[in-house]
């Protein structure tokens, strides 16, 4: 973990303990889960990817078909970085938090396009839409709107069923 990826991770971090609800726990050896998060008797293991705006058009991510872990308590919280404490979409945090079943359905039924040559990994191109405040997911003619999962962390709570 470093540079914009480990800034990320705190980030993530920093908000969930600012809530109160949210303990963090590091793991000693990172295979697919950055950390995680204990609220009451539940936890949850967080896997964090990070992006700049790229092109002032999109995010980037890199999801690695191989590194990818699947279960209820599973979450994908993709950050979406505008520089130092500049607001973005009219918020000063823009976090993606996506269940790693709600991915494993997308990957399963074809909608997030893998990398060309490398069937292991998703280029996942995130789009803001600035006057309808959404967020798309498109690639190679596949599009998702992801607006539902931004900044909801109440996800946590609600779980996800397949």
């Amino acid at each position: 973990m470093s540079g914009i990826g480990h800034l990320g991770e705190l980030e993530v971090m920093d908000f969930l303990r600012k809530d109160g609800k949210y303990s963090i726990y590091l793991p000693l050896k990172d295979h697919g889960i950055d950390f995680i998060s204990v609220n009451k008797n539940e936890f949850f293991q967080i896997q964090v990817k990070t992006s700049m705006f790229q092109k002032n058009s999109y995010f980037w991510f890199d999801l690695h078909r191989h590194k990818m872990v699947y279960s209820k308590n599973t979450f994908y919280v993709l950050v979406c970085k505008s520089l130092g404490s500049r607001e973005f979409m009219g918020r000063k945090h823009n976090f993606l938090v996506i269940p790693s079943l709600r991915i494993k359905g997308w990957i399963e039924t074809g909608a997030l396009a893998e990398k060309s040559g490398d069937e292991d990994i998703f280029n996942i191109f995130i789009y803001p839409d600035f006057k309808m405040k959404r967020w798309v997911y498109r690639n190679k003619g596949k599009s998702l709107d992801l607006t539902e999962y931004w900044n909801n962390f109440s996800l946590f709570e609600k779980g996800i069923e397949i």
